[in-house]
């Protein structure tokens, strides 16, 4: 998939048809929007492309206000490649960007050499104070040969499925209700670096601890069971996010013990897939005690893993 930074028409020498959207975490309701584009481009014999934004427009409008993400900008872009898209349009939200008019961000869509679709969900906006939206995106282009879809948004147990919704999941630690709206279960990637080492000297259980890539959510302190991605291959594990108040720890980390693994992994790539929650975190009075509860953690793991 080639990336194209920033709006270019010259770039599309082929039909293209887009689809619009931020898509973080690419999710259910993204993946609906992201199919009938594809669909759409067989039918008009175009490139499928997606147009998407990078970062978060709220890191500019608000630099204070951190949004954390349920992709990394990379993540994203494999996940779409995946699914068939050829091109991936990445436009920086900039402040003067932010204050084009709606009309101004049509112009610069009916400039696109070759454009035959927009397909995008029907809550889309656009333009400075959001001005634009989905009516005023098919108006535009009703006598052009620019077909729009608008899909209607995605529902779960009577809530819409959308991103801000997935992320406050997450961080209530309800990893198998937002594996269903994801339509995957969630993952973070990260480096692994040096703790403490009590994992192995005090309790015997090695951990693995994971420093995530930037800005990315994190799911409420407890115990879950998770899958440990090194070198191609995934491990059954245990995670525990929080200040391990048996030690009372001042900073909050997220340490993985990888069952029946005895390897160095300081230098692989690492990505933790998170399944379900087992438990909240619990201050214990001894070392034993809190030794007993990880070896009853490990057996819920394999029964939640199987």
């Amino acid at each position: 998939m080639k990336i194209i930074n920033g709006l270019h028409p010259q770039e599309f020498q082929m039909p293209v048809v887009l689809a619009v959207g931020f898509f973080d975490g690419v999710h259910r309701g993204h993946q609906a929007v992201l199919k009938d584009a594809l669909k759409l481009a067989k039918e008009v014999k175009a490139d499928p492309a997606v147009l998407t934004f990078y970062p978060h427009p709220m890191t500019v409008l608000a630099p204070d206000i951190p949004v954390p993400l349920l992709l990394s900008q990379e993540e994203k872009e494999k996940i779409i490649e995946d699914m068939g898209f050829h091109y991936m349009i990445v436009v920086r939200p900039s402040v003067d960007f932010l204050r084009k008019t709606a009309d101004h961000f049509l112009a610069d869509l009916g400039g696109i050499y070759h454009l035959k679709g927009i397909v995008t969900g029907e809550n889309f906006t656009f333009g400075k104070g959001a001005a634009g939206n989905g009516f005023l995106l098919k108006k535009y282009f009703k006598n052009t040969s620019v077909q729009v879809h608008l899909i209607s948004l995605k529902e779960e147990d009577g809530r819409i499925i959308s991103s801000t919704g997935i992320r406050e999941t997450i961080l209530a630690g309800h990893m198998k209700k937002a594996a269903q709206l994801l339509g995957r279960n969630y993952v973070i990637r990260g480096d692994i670096i040096h703790g403490f080492k009590r994992g192995m000297q005090l309790t015997g259980f090695p951990t693995a601890n994971l420093r995530p890539e930037r800005g990315r959510i994190i799911p409420k302190d407890g115990v879950y069971a998770t899958r440990a991605r090194i070198r191609g291959h995934s491990y059954p594990a245990v995670t525990n996010v929080g200040r391990n108040p048996t030690f009372g720890n001042e900073n909050r980390s997220i340490e993985t013990f990888i069952i029946s693994f005895d390897e160095n992994i300081y230098d692989a790539p690492f990505e933790l897939e998170w399944i379900d929650r087992i438990r909240d975190e619990i201050k214990f009075d001894s070392v034993d005690l809190l030794k007993e509860q990880i070896k009853k953690d490990i057996e819920t793991a394999k029964k939640l893993l199987r």
